[in-house]
């Protein structure tokens, strides 16, 4: 029986070796395992820096683009309001020569007012007149032809 013990000692041990590889296996699994437990649940944490981060490159971006697509509307603005400006002044130089020389409403209906009363008078002028015509043919027709 004395070499049968060398033989289980011997056993038991490439035993507790193998046993132990495997416990060393395992925790290294049990280690990986969290590790990638940690990893996911970190994964699924809200990247706030990142986030804030890209949206403060986006605004200066898009301002930057904005100021560039504003400039020459801008400036195509001023043009416009200058020749504005320019029209508005040239139209009432205009306007004001015109209205140095156009007669006022008032003054046209005196004006014809003033034309009717002298059409009027000269109809009953032209009345008179043949009426006299009229007596005087009258008289001188009565004299050549006596009935």
């Amino acid at each position: 029986m004395t070499t049968s013990v060398p033989h289980v000692d011997a056993r038991l041990s490439a035993l507790e070796t193998r046993v132990e590889g495997i416990a060393g296996s395992l925790n290294s699994v049990v280690t990986a395992v969290n590790a990638l437990g940690e990893k996911i649940d970190r994964g699924r944490q809200t990247p706030w820096g990142v986030i804030w981060s890209a949206m403060s490159v986006a605004t200066a971006i898009i301002t930057v683009i904005g100021g560039l697509a504003y400039w020459p509307i801008k400036e195509g603005q001023a043009d416009v309001k200058a020749s504005l400006l320019a029209m508005q002044e040239r139209s009432d130089r205009r306007l004001e020569t015109l209205n140095a020389s156009v007669v006022p409403r008032a003054e046209h209906q005196e004006h014809w007012r003033q034309a009717e009363r002298d059409f009027g008078f000269l109809r009953d002028r032209v009345g008179r007149v043949e009426e006299r015509l009229d007596k005087r043919l009258e008289r001188l027709e009565a004299r050549h032809f006596k009935p």
